[in-house]
Formats: structure tokens, C-alpha cells, sequence
């Protein structure tokens, strides 16, 4: 252990040495830059060897069977709700931009589900806003869902239900 400690402190003694002597004998100007460039990384590389070295291993758990089963799904279940939220929002984003091209003002909500493959796909959309015959096409060509999953809530029948209803 010691002995690879010297080693590298040896290496990046030399290493600063060679590269402080290149640069004092390197033309002056931008050859001189470049050759402390040079030597700066090779320094940085002499720095970061005993990492190179390490053997990365992933831990054993020490149980075996239902718990680590449970925990396994809980990481699968954790892992396909955050990727089914990234896919909502960006799917959600994606929608609102076109709309906002078109020149619509519109709130724009995506719901996902497992695909085939198990893979969160965009299920429903659900517009707020005037209804947009150019935007419901991009929804079903685009984002690959159809008329009949799409939601419209037109904004004078949303207000005329709260009033209703408050």
C-alpha cells in the first residue's frame, strides 16, 4: 500500500517536473500556452491514475428471498412512476408548444400508461381551451393518441359547469 502511495507520488512529482521544464524550454507565445495545456492535463491524469485503479464492485445484500424480492419491486415500481412523470410532463410540454404555435391559450394534462412492452405511453390527453381541429390532428399524428382519447374542455362549457355547479 505504501510503496503504491510513493509511486504515484513520485509520478506526479515527475510528471510537474518534465512538465514545468516543456513549458521554460516551449517557444514563447502560443506554442508556450499549449505546451502548459499539454502539460496541465497530463499532470491532472498523473493526479486521477490511483482511480483508474479501483475495482468497482456492487455490494451483496446480505438477505435473501421475500425481502429482497419486495425491495427489488418497490425499486421497479419507484423507477416506472418517475419515468412515467417525465414522459406526462414532456409529452404535456411538447403539446403545449404546438398549441402555443398555433395560437392557442390552453392548459394541456397527459396521463400514461404501460405500453406492450411495459413502457409509459402517452393514454389521454386532456385539453382546456378552445377546440382546434389542427391541434387534435398533431395529437393523433404526433403523440399517437386518438380522437377518442383526447379530452377537449372548451372553455365557455367549463365556465357554464362551475356556475352550475360551484
Amino acid at each position: 500500500m505504501i510503496q503504491g502511495v510513493h509511486q504515484w507520488l513520485l509520478g506526479v512529482t515527475l510528471t510537474a517536473f518534465a512538465g514545468g521544464l516543456a513549458r521554460q524550454l516551449a517557444p514563447k507565445g502560443r506554442e508556450q500556452a499549449l505546451v502548459g495545456l499539454a502539460c496541465g492535463l497530463l499532470l491532472t491524469l498523473a493526479l486521477l491514475r490511483p482511480l483508474a485503479e479501483l475495482q468497482w464492485t456492487e455490494p451483496e445484500l446480505a438477505w435473501d428471498g421475500p425481502a429482497q424480492e419486495a425491495l427489488a419491486e418497490a425499486y421497479r415500481q419507484d423507477r416506472e412512476e418517475a419515468l412515467s412523470a417525465v414522459i406526462a410532463e414532456k409529452t404535456r410540454a411538447y403539446i403545449w408548444d404546438k398549441a402555443d404555435r398555433l395560437g392557442l391559450r390552453c392548459t394541456v394534462e397527459v396521463a400514461v400508461s404501460a405500453g406492450e412492452s411495459g413502457i409509459p405511453l402517452p393514454d389521454t390527453v386532456t385539453v382546456r381551451g378552445s377546440y382546434s381541429a389542427a391541434l387534435a390532428a398533431y395529437i393523433e399524428e404526433e403523440v399517437g393518441v386518438p380522437p377518442e382519447k383526447q379530452i377537449w374542455l372548451e372553455e365557455e362549457t367549463w365556465k357554464r359547469e362551475n356556475e352550475i355547479n360551484p
